[in-house]
């Protein structure tokens, strides 16, 4: 088994880095901004950060139609409701790269 070294995982980094450079930059400029986790294992994980519930939402399925991400949604035994979906994109490099995008949060009480 081959180990995995230091250099492996800044690679893998930089491929997320990339890959978030590449589509944050040809995103629309009316998409707004998300947090994006940078992972050392080539994976990009987006959430939306502020914001009411609808707006957190409507930036969550926003960034899935620009990424052609399908968000699945998933209620937990506590009532929460998780929204997810992944892709992948090919960094610079030719490492692939996991995108994910991820929303946790409660139901509409209407």
């Amino acid at each position: 088994m081959t180990e995995i070294t230091t250099t492996d995982l800044r690679r893998w980094q930089y491929a997320a880095i990339n890959v978030l450079t590449q589509i944050t930059g040809d995103a629309p400029p009316d998409l707004s901004p998300i947090t994006w986790r940078v992972a050392t294992t080539a994976q990009l994980q987006g959430e939306p950060g502020s914001g009411t519930r609808t707006e957190r939402l409507a930036s969550l399925r926003a960034w899935a139609d620009h990424l052609g991400i399908t968000l699945k949604d998933r209620p937990g035994t506590d009532g929460l409701v998780s929204y997810h979906g992944t892709t992948e994109r090919t960094a610079k490099n030719g490492k692939s790269v996991t995108i994910s995008l991820h929303l946790r949060d409660w139901p509409d009480n209407a």
